[in-house]
Parts: structure tokens; sequence; C-alpha cells
């Protein structure tokens, strides 16, 4: 059993824009939930991203690290919503991505077209120690 600590990414392309007449465009953000994966688990929301005002194709920066055991179907759910000012904030779609089919294509990055317009897309790379690289600082004493 081999559990090993990944990273997943997102970006959306053409959005169906559900701001509203004369509103501009959405604002939206996506919510990321690990799915439970046996009977007596249950789902994890991994967390959300930033909102990116007023487009169609955001491109977050926020990524999360979650543990993966390698064989074991693993799901998570990407939703996207519009972030909606005074009133309840409107679903954009949403797609269920399978953690090992994420891994297996090239440039481990996955697409899903949504039922209401536009495509989401997931990459998965291992993470990286904080600690790791040029940049850590060394722990020798001093002589």
């Amino acid at each position: 059993m081999t559990v090993e600590k990944l990273q997943l990414t997102l970006h959306a392309a053409q959005l169906k824009n559900v701001a509203g007449l004369g509103k501009g465009k959405s604002d939206p953000f996506a919510i990321v939930t690990l799915l439970a994966t046996g009977p007596g688990e249950t789902p994890r929301v991994l967390g959300k991203t930033e909102v990116i005002k007023n487009t169609l194709s955001p491109n977050w920066t926020t990524s999360f690290l979650f543990d993966y055991e390698f064989g074991k179907e693993t799901h998570i759910n990407v939703s996207i919503i519009d972030e909606v000012r005074k009133k309840s904030d409107k679903p954009m779609g949403s797609a269920v991505f399978e953690i090992g089919d994420i891994l297996g294509s090239r440039g481990s990055i996955k697409a899903k077209k949504l039922k209401k317009g536009g495509t989401i897309y997931a990459r998965i790379q291992k993470a990286t120690p904080v600690s790791a690289g040029e940049g850590a600082p060394r722990m020798d004493g001093v002589k």
C-alpha cells in the first residue's frame, strides 16, 4: 500500500455566464470534495479556490493537497460556483474525476465538459515537500 501526497490544481474554460442580464460576467470559484471511498467513510471538503472576478475562463492559483493510496479508486468532485453579492451564489456546473484517470492521462491533466457549458481541467502532480529545493535552510552547527 503506497500512499503518496498529491497536489491538485484547476482551471476552466468557456464557462456559461450565469451572472444575469446587464451584470457582466460570472465571478467563479471552485469547491473540491474528496468523495467517500467505502462504507463508513464520509466525503471531505478539501477547500475552495479564490474567486476570480468577471471571467468565464478562470485559472485558479489555489492548489489542494491530499493523500492518495495507489490502486485504490478515489474520486473528487469539483463544483464551480458564481459568487453573487447580496444574494445566494449560483452553481455553474460540477464534474467528478477519478484520481487514477488523471494520473494516467498525458501531462496528468484531465478535462470534463459541463452540462451547462464549459470545461473543467484538473491537473495532479506529486506534492513537493516544503523543505525541498535550493532555498532550504541548513542546520549545520557553528564550529
